[in-house]
């Protein structure tokens, strides 16, 4: 008898739109790759059937479509749950995310820094207040309304990360080998960040402009640190 899927916790769920939002250059990118298809296409004649469609699908209904959400949209989407990428914003924006996410960074920071015993337990009291705080903010956010900005996410950064990792794609910009399949989520791959400096280099007007390898790579880790956080909290309710 087969197994049932879990379900993944609420906290889970945050975890995985986060990461998509921290990332959010991908789905960029490759919007730049789908203008490129029709620029060049000279250059992507080994392109198959199915990944043509993706691009022309990327290309045609980015910002027209309800699964196909541009880059105001995708911001309009995410600032009342995560406020700016903090894969590019400043990490401190006036979202209701930002404001009640900084006093459990200051909180944190102050117990780490303490060094006197007799203060951690005021300390350890504050970090605790501000969590709660926290995560009464982030567990008002369940409902109907996340749900389908966590599918619409999902759906472009999907396809947008699917259109990069196919080898005619990407040997284009001069990559060779392979990427591993579970990159940017699941993998910190180097080819893949390389993939994504050199088409950064080579195709103008990405509105985050030149994203290095060492760049890449530094938000892929500040997604995973924030998927992990957002699992441990247990906000599942």
């Amino acid at each position: 008898m087969a197994k049932k899927a879990v379900a993944p916790s609420f906290g889970q769920q945050l975890g995985l739109i986060y990461k998509r939002w921290t990332l959010d250059c991908v789905v960029e990118i490759a919007h730049a790759v789908a203008l490129d298809f029709t620029a060049r296409p000279e250059m992507y004649q080994q392109v198959a059937d199915n990944i043509a469609a993706k691009l022309t699908d990327l290309q045609a209904n980015y910002g027209f479509q309800a699964d196909f959400p541009d880059m105001p949209i995708r911001q309009r989407l995410m600032r009342p749950v995560f406020g700016q990428s903090d894969g590019h914003g400043s990490g401190n924006d006036d979202s209701a995310f930002q404001s009640y996410r900084l006093p459990v960074l200051a909180a944190s920071a102050d117990f780490a820094e303490n060094a006197q015993p007799t203060g951690f337990p005021m300390l350890r009291e504050r970090v605790k207040n501000e969590l709660v705080a926290f995560r009464t903010e982030m567990v008002d956010l369940q409902g109907a309304s996340l749900s389908q900005t966590e599918n619409r996410m999902a759906f472009i950064f999907d396809i947008a990360q699917s259109i990069l990792k196919d080898p005619p794609v990407f040997a284009v910009f001069g990559i060779n080998g392979s990427i591993d399949p579970t990159w940017p989520l699941e993998s910190t791959d180097p080819v893949g960040a390389n993939l994504v400096e050199k088409i950064t280099t080579q195709l103008s007007d990405l509105p985050y402009g030149v994203i290095s390898c060492e760049m890449f790579v530094h938000m892929e880790r500040i997604a995973e640190k924030g998927f992990n956080r957002f699992v441990s909290f247990s906000m599942q309710t």
